[in-house]
C-alpha cells in the first residue's frame, strides 16, 4: 500500500480555544525572523491565506491583507513577492491574524471553516526559503487576549468588527509567545485539508489617502484652531507641519470630525506613546448626524445629514493606552517604541467620527490620523454629460454620487451596505452588476458573486442562498430567480458560453423548486413556503415588518411571485438556447406560458393586477406597483393594458420619493370605469426602482413622460446632504446601499441608448431618447470583438427642434482599425442597421 500523503501548509496556535463568551473571535500573531547575508534574489513567491483574516508585514511594512471573503466550497488564498520587502541582515516577517469563533451566529459577514489556521506555502523559490518560509514550528505564535470584538454594540448586528484593546486597564500583560503547531491533513485517497483553496478571482483593493474637511462640537480645553492644524488638511501646502497636539493630564475632549464624502477607508489614530498607560479613546463611526432612532439599528430618524445640532449614532472602538515599556513588539509599525498608535484591523464606513479622548496621569500627544479609503478598483471609463442644460449640475451629482454609492458597496464582493452588513444579497448584487458593466465593462467581481452563488446551492431545499459568502445561510427563494436573471445578464453582456455553462444544473433544481410548487386547481406557484424559508419581496410601510405582500398568506398566491417565476424563465430559457439546449428551453417557454395564462385568469380584476388571487367579491382585495410591474416585465400585461396599469398604480408616495409624490394621483377619469379611487396601491422602495423603471421602458411612452419625476427622489436626496444613496426612506437605516444607483443604468441604457443588441456586444443597440435632455454626451464601455472599446454619442437640439446626432466606436489599442462593428438603430421615425468602423464617425439627420 502506498504511503499516506500528508498536507502541512496549515499552521496555528497549539492552545488556542473558541469558549470566550465576551467577544466574536480573537487576534492570534505570527512572527519569523531570517537573517539574510545577501540580498534575495527575486521573485520569493509564496501563497497565502488564512482562517478567518490575515495582514502580512515584512520589516513594518504591510505587504497584502485577506483573503477574499470564501467559504467551504471556495477559499481563496493570495500569492505575493517578497522580494521587495526582504534587506541584508536580521528581517522581521509578521502576520496578524483575525479568527472569528465558529460555533456562534456572530460576524455573519465572515465565513470560517471550524477550525483556525494560517497557511504560508513557498512557490518554487529554492530550499532555503522553502525551509524558512513555510508553516511549521519555527514560526512563533501568540494570543492577544487583551483585544476583544464586542458582541454586545446595539449598532452592530452583523459585523463585529469594531475592537476594544486593553479593556482591564492596567494590566498589561506582555504576549506569550509559543511555537506554531503543524496541523496535518490527509492529502491522498480523495482527501484534503478542509479548505477547498482557489487563488483569488478579482484584484486587490485600491488603497488611497483622504483628509478630514471639518471639526465640529469640540469640547475641549485646547483651542479648535489646534485641532483643525492637526486633524483638518491644510490648502497652504508651504505651511510647515504642524507640532503634535498636548492634551494635558487628567482632561477630557470630544470633537466631531467630517469627510467631504461617504467613506469607506483604513484608519490609523498616531499618538506619541506616553509615558504611562491608562488613557482612553472612545471612536464613534456615522453616517449621518440624526434624532435618537426609533429602533437601533433598523429604524432610523434622519433629516438633513449634516445637521450639527443633532447626535451622531453608531458602533465604537475602544482603546486603552499601554504606554512607555509596555509596547507589544509585533512588528507592525517602526515606530512602535516612540509611538502608540491603534489601527482598527478591517477598514471603517463613516461619513462622521466623533472621538472622545479621557485622559489619564500623564499628557498625551495626538499627531494625527490618517484616512485610506479602501474599495475594489472600480476604473470608471464611462462619462455622461447633460451639456448646457438647466440641470447639467443636478445631472452630475446624480451620476457621481451613483458612482460612488456602487464604489463603496464594492470590496471582497458586492455588498448591501458598508455600514450594517457588507453581504452579498443575489437580488442587491444583480442591479450592482448591470450598473458596473454600464460604468466600467468590468465583470470580474460579478463573475466571482455568480461563482459563490451557486456554490450555495441546496439540493435537499432546490434554492441557492440568499447571501453568499456569509457565515449564516439564509433562504429568500426569489433571490435565486434574481441570480438566474444575473447570469442572463452576464451572458447578454458579455456572450461567455464557457462560464454559464456549468450553472446550468443549479438552474434548473431552483426553477423545479418552484415547478414543484404549482398548484394543480389554479396552475399558479403557491405561496405557502417551508419553515426556514422567507419570502421578502419589498421593505413598504404596508408589508412591515418582513416585507411580505398579506395577499399572500390571505389568498396562498403572490402575483409577484408568479410573475417573477415566468420573467426568470424566459431569461433561463435565453441562456439555454444559447448553448444549444433548445429542447429544455422550449420546457421552460411552455411552462412560462401555462403560469402566464394562470396570473391572468387569477390574478387580474378586470382592470389591474392584485396581489393575489382575484375571487369575485372579495372586498380585501389588495394591490401594489410591484404586482403591476411584474405583470409587465413578464409578459401579462402589453401594449395599452401595461400602460394603463402603471399609470393607475404609480402615484409615488414617500416609500419611493423620500419627500413628496412627483406624480399626481390618478381620477376616476383615469380608470376607464370602474371604482378605482377605492383601491390603494402599495408603492416601491428604491430597491425597486431599477425594476419599475424597466416597466415604463416597455410600457410606450411613459418613460419619457415620467422621467424627470421618477429622477426626483434621488434630487430629495441630494437635498437632504447624502452623498451616497440610502437603503430606503422607510427605515432610513443606511445611506449608502448600491441598488439605489440606478441612474447609471438609466443614462446609459436608456437616455444615450446604448444596449447589447446581441450576446457580448455582437451588435450594438442604439436606442437614443432624444427628448429627455436638449445636449448630451455620452461613453459607454463595449466589447468589441475580444477587446474593450466604447460608444461614444452626443446631439445637439437646436433651436428650430432639429437634433443633430452623432455616434462613434473607439478600442482600446492600436490595431484595431479594420474592425467593423454593427450597430442597429432605433431612432423616433425609423429603424436600420449600419455598420461602423473604429473611430469613423456616424452622423445621423
Amino acid at each position: 500500500m502506498a504511503a499516506k500523503q500528508v498536507d502541512t501548509s496549515w499552521m496555528w496556535h497549539p492552545d488556542f480555544e473558541e469558549s470566550r463568551t465576551d467577544t466574536a473571535g480573537l487576534f492570534v500573531h505570527f512572527r519569523r525572523r531570517l537573517n539574510l547575508e545577501h540580498s534575495p534574489v527575486p521573485p520569493v513567491r509564496i501563497q497565502i491565506s488564512a482562517d478567518t483574516r490575515y495582514k502580512l508585514y515584512a520589516n513594518s511594512c504591510l505587504i497584502v491583507s485577506g483573503p477574499v471573503k470564501g467559504d467551504q466550497k471556495l477559499w481563496f488564498y493570495d500569492e505575493v513577492d517578497l522580494s521587495p520587502y526582504l534587506r541584508v541582515g536580521e528581517n522581521n516577517i509578521a502576520v496578524q491574524v483575525l479568527r472569528f469563533f465558529h460555533a456562534t451566529s456572530y460576524a455573519s459577514s465572515f465565513p470560517r471553516l471550524p477550525i483556525g489556521g494560517l497557511m504560508i506555502k513557498p512557490i518554487e523559490c529554492g530550499e532555503f526559503w522553502t525551509t524558512h518560509l513555510q508553516s511549521s514550528n519555527l514560526w512563533e505564535t501568540a494570543i492577544d487576549s487583551s483585544t476583544i470584538l464586542p458582541t454586545n454594540l446595539v449598532e452592530d448586528d452583523f459585523l463585529h468588527i469594531y475592537e476594544a484593546h486593553n479593556a482591564n486597564a492596567g494590566t498589561f500583560e506582555p504576549l506569550k509567545w509559543t511555537d506554531a503547531k503543524v496541523h496535518k491533513f490527509q492529502a491522498s485517497t480523495g482527501l484534503g485539508a478542509p479548505w477547498k483553496l482557489s487563488p483569488r478571482m478579482i484584484p486587490a483593493l485600491r488603497v488611497e489617502s483622504s483628509s478630514f474637511t471639518s471639526l465640529h462640537n469640540i469640547k475641549s480645553s485646547v483651542p479648535d484652531n489646534r485641532w483643525e492644524e492637526i486633524l483638518v488638511q491644510t490648502q497652504d501646502k508651504h505651511m510647515a507641519p504642524c507640532n503634535g497636539l498636548v492634551l494635558p493630564a487628567r482632561t477630557s475632549h470630544s470633537l466631531e470630525l467630517e469627510v467631504e464624502n461617504h467613506t469607506t477607508a483604513f484608519l490609523r489614530f498616531i499618538f506619541q506613546r506616553p509615558e504611562a498607560g491608562g488613557s482612553v479613546c472612545k471612536i464613534t463611526y456615522a453616517e449621518s448626524y440624526e434624532n435618537p432612532p426609533i429602533l437601533v439599528p433598523y429604524l432610523r430618524s434622519k433629516e438633513h445629514r449634516r445637521d450639527y445640532g443633532k447626535a451622531l449614532y453608531g458602533p465604537q472602538d475602544f482603546y486603552t493606552f499601554r504606554g512607555a515599556g509596555k509596547a507589544l513588539g509585533l512588528g507592525y509599525d517602526e515606530n512602535e517604541v516612540t509611538r502608540e498608535t491603534f489601527s482598527p484591523f478591517h477598514f471603517r464606513t463613516f461619513r462622521f467620527i466623533k472621538v472622545e479622548i479621557d485622559v489619564g496621569s500623564t499628557d498625551l500627544v495626538l499627531e494625527g490620523i490618517k484616512i485610506a479609503p479602501v474599495n475594489y478598483p472600480l476604473d470608471v471609463s464611462a462619462h455622461f454629460d447633460a451639456g448646457n442644460s438647466e440641470e447639467r449640475e443636478t445631472v452630475d451629482k446624480l451620476w457621481t454620487t451613483s458612482i460612488r454609492t456602487l464604489s463603496n458597496c464594492m470590496h471582497d464582493c458586492y455588498e448591501d451596505c458598508p455600514f450594517y452588513e457588507q453581504l452579498q444579497y443575489a437580488m442587491d448584487m444583480r442591479s450592482s452588476a448591470l450598473f458596473t458593466y454600464y460604468v466600467s465593462g468590468d465583470d470580474r467581481l460579478a463573475r466571482q458573486a455568480l461563482t459563490q452563488i451557486h456554490h450555495s446551492y441546496e439540493p435537499r431545499v432546490g434554492l441557492t442562498s440568499s447571501r453568499t459568502p456569509c457565515h449564516q445561510p439564509q433562504l429568500i427563494p426569489h433571490f435565486s430567480l434574481y441570480w438566474i436573471c444575473a447570469l442572463s445578464d452576464h451572458y447578454t453582456f458579455f456572450g461567455d458560453r464557457a462560464f454559464i455553462r456549468p450553472f446550468m444544473a443549479v438552474i434548473d433544481g431552483v426553477l423545479e423548486f418552484f415547478n414543484s410548487r404549482i398548484d394543480p386547481d389554479f396552475g399558479l406557484v403557491s405561496a405557502k413556503s417551508e419553515p426556514g424559508m422567507w419570502d421578502f419581496t419589498d421593505w413598504t410601510n404596508e408589508w412591515r415588518p418582513y416585507g411580505i405582500p398579506p395577499a399572500a398568506a390571505r389568498t396562498g398566491f403572490s402575483t409577484y411571485t408568479n410573475c417573477l417565476y415566468i420573467y426568470t424563465l424566459e431569461n433561463a430559457a435565453t441562456i439555454l438556447r444559447a448553448l444549444g439546449r433548445s429542447s429544455t428551453a422550449d420546457e421552460y417557454t411552455s411552462r412560462a406560458n401555462v403560469v402566464l395564462e394562470a396570473v391572468k385568469s387569477h390574478c387580474f380584476d378586470g382592470t389591474v393586477f392584485t396581489d393575489g388571487l382575484a375571487r369575485p367579491g372579495d372586498l380585501q382585495l389588495e394591490y401594489s406597483v410591484h404586482s403591476q410591474v411584474f405583470a409587465v416585465l413578464c409578459g401579462a400585461a402589453s401594449g395599452s393594458l401595461a400602460q394603463s396599469i402603471l399609470r393607475k398604480s404609480l402615484s409615488l408616495p414617500s416609500s419611493l420619493s423620500g419627500l413628496h409624490s412627483p406624480y399626481p394621483s390618478p381620477t376616476p377619469s383615469d380608470d376607464n370605469g370602474g371604482d378605482y379611487e377605492s383601491r390603494k396601491f402599495t408603492q416601491p422602495s428604491l430597491s425597486m426602482s431599477f425594476y419599475t423603471l424597466r416597466a415604463l421602458a416597455l410600457a410606450g411612452p411613459l418613460y419619457t413622460r415620467h422621467f424627470d419625476a421618477f429622477l426626483q427622489p434621488w434630487r430629495d436626496q441630494l437635498a437632504l446632504g447624502l452623498t451616497t444613496w440610502e437603503e430606503d426612506s422607510v427605515s432610513q437605516r443606511s445611506d449608502c446601499h448600491a441598488w439605489g444607483s440606478a441612474p447609471i443604468y438609466e443614462f446609459m441604457a436608456e437616455v444615450a441608448g446604448v444596449y447589447p443588441a446581441a450576446p457580448g456586444w455582437a451588435i450594438v443597440g442604439f436606442r437614443p431618447r432624444l427628448e429627455l435632455f436638449r445636449t448630451i454626451s455620452a461613453r459607454v464601455p463595449v466589447q468589441v470583438g475580444q477587446g474593450k472599446g466604447w460608444v461614444c454619442v452626443w446631439w445637439q437640439t437646436e433651436e428650430s427642434g432639429d437634433v443633430r446626432l452623432g455616434l462613434k466606436v473607439e478600442m482600446e489599442g492600436t490595431n484595431s482599425r479594420e474592425l467593423v462593428v454593427p450597430v442597429t438603430v432605433s431612432l423616433p421615425d425609423r429603424a436600420f442597421g449600419i455598420t461602423c468602423g473604429i473611430e469613423e464617425e456616424i452622423k445621423f439627420d
